[in-house]
Order: structure tokens, then C-alpha cells, then sequence
């Protein structure tokens, strides 16, 4: 069942995973070999690709992080603000939006 879902996107993972993420209600972190790629400035040999690839589980990036993690506190902090929603440091002041918009 899920691997014909997979099929129903044609490849296209990043939107099978925004749409999935939207429908739960859920933010992703979400990492292929072309970021990777980016992110070295330098194609990966398939072995390369594999041996990294084996390391990026489903919640590999969930518990880089840690539930206390500056990382992902911050981000929830700056999205809550966003959202004029308290938080732990938020004063409930109105947060600035970059001028291109955004939630």
C-alpha cells in the first residue's frame, strides 16, 4: 500500500513528503542525495550515496536533535512567535515578518 502511494508521485519525493506533512499536520526535515551533493559542492559516487544514505532514517535528523536541542527549540520558539502564540521566552510581543511574507 505505501509503496503504491510512493509510486503515485513519479519520483517526485518532495511532494509526496509536503503533501504528506500538510495533511498531518506535521513540518519535515527533509534531506537527499542532491542536498548532500550541494552541500560538499561535489557529486557523491554511488558508494558514497549509499553508505550515507544507510544513516538518513526516518528520525535520524529527530534525534541529531535531541528534545531539548537549541535547534529545534529555537524553531518552535520562532514559529510560535510568528503565530503571536506564547511560548517559553515569547513576550507576546508582534513578531516582524520578512517583507516577502511568510506564517
Amino acid at each position: 500500500m505505501l509503496q503504491n502511494l510512493v509510486d503515485s508521485y513519479g519520483g517526485d519525493t518532495h511532494r509526496l513528503l509536503t503533501d504528506l506533512a500538510d495533511v498531518i499536520g506535521a513540518s519535515i526535515a527533509y534531506v537527499d542525495r542532491p542536498t548532500v551533493e550541494a552541500h560538499l559542492e561535489r557529486p557523491l559516487s554511488d558508494r558514497e550515496w549509499a553508505a550515507t544514505a544507510q544513516r538518513f532514517t526516518a528520525m535520524a535528523f529527530d534525534d541529531h536533535v535531541g528534545d531539548a536541542g537549541n535547534l529545534r527549540t529555537d524553531w518552535i520558539e520562532d514559529v510560535l512567535a510568528r503565530a503571536g502564540v506564547p511560548g517559553r521566552g515569547h513576550t507576546g510581543q508582534p513578531v516582524a515578518l520578512p517583507p516577502w511574507g511568510g506564517a
